[in-house]
């Protein structure tokens, strides 16, 4: 409410022409369906053209696995980006400003995190981010603007609102302008991302090479950077290469670094299923390819996947954590019919567990189990950004239409990793990728 009833004071001196739009999610029922009457009403008052649009966040969370606060983000930007305007004015304070930046700083984050939300982002732009929510508030009080609250950001059970109710307010306990500190930090180290994404640009330039299917780091001008601007460059070597950011961290990026001062030839598996080598004073990152041949008479190009039965004990969290496309674990009692296989003939031939789990191309009708529930195959690979040409070359472990692990990318299927009440594991290691 303060940002509408801001920008149409200020839309004759800004010379713009101003509507509003509202998403309704469909998470809380009634009372989501009362705020979208209100703003109706709000914006008829005003005479502000609004556009209202109804996404389906819950089941977005389900069928993507995310929690229904990021689908729900993902939802809103989704409907943002067919909007045919110059730009969307969003409603970011600073007390918004700090909880992004102290929840980034929870989860682990450099530099771009600490710098928390830019204020102008391509042709989205946040007015109020100079404003506290006191300053917000004090502002609709003194025009008597009425708001409605969200209450769902009264639920202290979700990280953002523990550190909005409950840290932030420990916070202005030593300090009362802790929320305006915290803000400044973030606008002093989005200067210095935008300084060293600069100078990683122009490091890329002289140490990287492209080529179709691998890109090539000369060492001995990795290693004459600074350790800030090498982690960088080859973090953007790894996105560029994989067609994503997510889930790629400093484990990886220092897996990487690590070849340079290594033997040549030295090879190490990675997420998505890149891998990455030293080569004659070069570090190769490729991204998945066709695996490597096997003395198959049907088919040259099938991995040779041997399938063990061991204890729980035999496995630290480490083994089964790590980003190793090579070697996966799964839960013994999630695979179908499992408790049949003899244990001793599985654990020594592999012959039931062979007669279980087959190691083959994709099939119409097969799927893959996600949080909450189960995908498509073909939807997975098309939303993990998987050529055609590539898909129709890949191989998976599964147990009827169900896939149980994607090597080249290293993903298991929800319902078969490794929890707490694992007794047995079954691991699956790849002898010739």
């Amino acid at each position: 409410m303060c940002l509408l009833f801001l920008m149409h004071e200020l839309s004759e001196d800004l010379g713009i022409q101003l509507s509003a739009i509202h998403i309704e999610h469909g998470i809380r029922g009634e009372e989501s369906l009362e705020d979208m009457h209100y703003v109706e009403e709000e914006c008829s008052k005003l005479g502000v053209p609004l556009i209202v649009k109804t996404v389906d966040a819950v089941a977005t969370s389900e069928a993507t696995g995310t929690t229904i606060e990021e689908a729900a983000r993902n939802e809103r930007y989704r409907v943002f980006d067919t909007l045919d305007v110059d730009r969307i004015a969003l409603a970011h304070h600073m007390n918004d400003q700090a909880e992004t930046v102290l929840f980034n700083l929870t989860r682990g984050t450099g530099v771009k995190g600490i710098g928390g939300i830019k204020p102008v982002r391509g042709r989205y732009i946040r007015p109020v981010l100079c404003l506290t929510r006191a300053e917000t508030e004090e502002y609709c009080r003194e025009r008597a603007i009425a708001y409605r609250t969200d209450s769902t950001n009264l639920d202290t059970g979700l990280s953002r609102n523990r550190i909005r109710h409950r840290v932030i307010n420990e916070l202005e306990e030593i300090n009362d302008r802790a929320v305006q500190h915290i803000c400044e930090a973030a606008g002093d180290m989005q200067d210095v991302e935008e300084f060293l994404q600069k100078e990683t640009e122009k490091a890329l330039t002289e140490c990287v090479e492209y080529h179709k299917d691998h890109a090539e780091m000369d060492i001995s001008i990795l290693s004459a950077y600074h350790p800030v601007i090498a982690t960088r460059l080859v973090g953007e070597v790894l996105t560029r290469m994989a067609g994503r950011s997510k889930d790629i961290n400093r484990k990886h990026i220092e897996a990487v670094l690590s070849l340079g001062k290594g033997q040549s030839g030295r090879q190490i598996g990675l997420i998505y299923g890149l891998r990455a080598g030293r080569e004659f004073g070069k570090i190769i990152i490729r991204t998945p390819g066709r695996y490597e041949l096997t003395d198959s008479k049907e088919d040259h190009h099938i991995p040779d996947i041997r399938f063990s039965v061991i204890g729980r004990d035999a496995v630290s969290a480490e083994d089964i954590t790590e980003d190793n496309n090579y070697t996966k674990y799964i839960d013994y009692a999630t695979i179908i019919d499992a408790v049949t296989v003899d244990e001793h003939e599985a654990a020594s031939g592999e012959k039931g567990l062979n007669e279980i789990l087959a190691v083959r191309k994709r099939q119409p009708g097969d799927y893959i189990s996600i949080k909450n529930g189960r995908k498509k195959l073909k939807d997975l690979l098309i939303e993990e950004k998987i050529p055609p040409d590539r898909r129709d070359s890949m191989y998976f472990v599964a147990s009827g239409p169900e896939i149980i692990w994607i090597p080249d990318t290293g993903r298991i299927g929800e319902r078969y990793k490794v929890t707490d009440r694992t007794e047995k594991v079954i691991c699956m290691e790849m002898k010739n990728g």
